[in-house]
């Protein structure tokens, strides 16, 4: 499957929370770590239950002020700050920048406010070109509503906290959970991975090179009467952007209606049979290309595609500069008999 873009969680995913214990311990002492484990298990608890929104890192200061009530102020304050400043995963920086190279948007989908999501990516050196929190719907995950903040059907969710998803998961999203050994999602996610670089390594192998096969093409595309097209490259098929091709098929000794494509040009590529064309605003000029030879279509010209051939089915290849499947049907009274064009161009006159 093809992404246009891939969400990170933040908080476990790309930033590794563990990481924080060191940097407690001057403020929290020797048993930073454990503090460390109880206060995110209260942050996430939190969000669970809480009826009325508050900001995470409102959240995370109360979290901290349940399980170390001790504690004064000012170094509970200051241990909120080091949210801002998580370490990395080791493999985080390398996976976002193969990502990039993939032409795969990148983003964060957290709980965290826009403000300590974009500090704490700045600390790390973790670029992405989408912020997405879960202030923008004042709910948290796994509510529906945030990720909801996500295309379902272009997106690819990447969290490696399993409630989050399963979360994801339930919500309609296509999900890859990074199995770090904490407890999987309940509902399988589409993607099992072990680290954030075998998640690029598994982009990239759907980003890449596409094969789609005869038996692939989708009929489900704008027709014109008299013709079947078929597509094989689009963006739902193979991910494409800017280019469309399929199959085109007019049965022997017919023709298509009057049409033009608006501001997409189109190459036609002849298989099999003889193709005559006719445009202009009255269909005044013709010509015949047949098997290996290419018909190029300007924007908005007036055409028609016709078998020339009484027996024998016109069967060809059809690439258009655009996704949007544009066919404008026409009404016209052609000129007839229509003015036959011998291409001569500047290059071949000899």
């Amino acid at each position: 499957m093809r992404f246009q873009i891939v969400a990170f969680d933040l908080y476990g995913t790309l930033l590794d929370v563990s990481g924080l214990a060191k940097r407690l311990e001057p403020l929290a002492g020797p048993g930073a770590a454990d503090l460390l484990a109880r206060w995110r298990r209260a942050q996430l608890e939190r969000t669970w239950r809480e009826k009325s929104y508050e900001p995470f890192d409102a959240v995370t200061a109360r979290a901290l002020e349940e399980v170390a009530p001790r504690l004064d102020a000012g170094t509970r304050r200051r241990m909120c700050e080091t949210w801002l400043s998580l370490p990395a995963f080791p493999d985080a920086r390398a996976a976002l920048e193969s990502l990039h190279r993939a032409r795969v948007r990148r983003a964060i989908l957290s709980n965290g406010t826009p403000a300590m999501i974009r500090a704490a990516l700045a600390a790390a050196d973790l670029d992405v070109e989408e912020v997405l929190s879960a202030d923008d719907v004042r709910a948290y995950k796994p509510n529906p509503p945030v990720y909801g903040l996500l295309d379902r059907e272009r997106s690819l969710f990447v969290s490696a906290n399993g409630w989050d998803a399963e979360g994801a998961k339930r919500s309609g999203l296509t999900v890859a959970w990074i199995d770090r050994g904490t407890p999987p999602p309940a509902v399988a996610p589409d993607l099992h991975v072990h680290s954030l670089a075998e998640l690029a390594a598994t982009v990239w192998r759907d980003q890449g090179v596409r094969v789609v096969k005869g038996t692939e093409l989708d009929p489900n595309t704008a027709q014109t009467e008299g013709m079947s097209r078929a597509a094989a490259i689009n963006r739902a098929r193979a991910g494409a952007e800017k280019i469309w091709a399929g199959t085109v098929t007019i049965r022997a000794n017919a023709k298509t209606g009057a049409h033009h494509h608006g501001p997409v040009e189109s190459v036609i590529y002849v298989v099999r049979g003889r193709a005559r064309m006719r445009w202009g605003e009255k269909l005044a000029y013709t010509a015949e290309a047949g098997p290996g030879d290419f018909i190029y279509v300007p924007p908005y010209v007036p055409h028609q595609e016709i078998n020339a051939s009484r027996d024998q089915p016109l069967d060809c290849v059809l690439v258009r500069s655009g996704q949007e499947p544009v066919v404008v049907n026409l009404d016209i009274a052609p000129a007839e008999p229509p003015e036959e064009v011998k291409w001569i161009d500047a290059i071949h006159r000899g």
